[in-house]
């Protein structure tokens, strides 16, 4: 998807790109969410299918809801429609399968905490989560 489109579709602000990637913030819903394109390069960028993306934003409420429901189930003591999205993360190395939607849990004794769920290229969420400190 060309960076023109992607910056229309997302309502994009903040786009900031160097050796590590593509960066920016969008808009889903009236909401805020950072986009981490680790990797990738405006080239790459434009590899991603324009159908893939906009796909990505008609379904993200559902594939927001689908995420809280796996963390939900990994977690059922907690309260997982709390957990606002605050990340989309696509890695170049694929380590996320094809994309992984990220939750900010707050502050822990290693950092602050995040949850992610991985996509496939069908939009179906894998039931394994990953954590991350930072």
């Amino acid at each position: 998807m060309k960076k023109e489109d992607l910056l229309t579709l997302w309502n994009v602000k903040d786009w900031d790109k160097n050796n590590a990637g593509i960066y920016f913030t969008g808009k889903y819903c009236n909401k805020e969410v950072n986009f981490n394109f680790t990797g990738f390069t405006e080239k790459d960028m434009s590899l991603i299918p324009d159908d893939f993306m906009q796909r990505l934003f008609r379904e993200l409420e559902k594939l927001d809801y689908n995420a809280h429901e796996v963390i939900q189930a990994v977690h059922p003591d907690e309260d997982a429609s709390k957990l606002n999205l605050t990340e989309i993360i696509f890695d170049k190395s694929g380590c996320y399968k094809e994309f992984a939607l990220g939750y900010d849990m707050g502050e822990s004794p290693a950092g602050r905490l995040y949850i992610l769920v991985k996509f496939d290229k069908q939009l179906r969420a894998d039931k394994e989560l990953i954590y991350e400190t930072y």
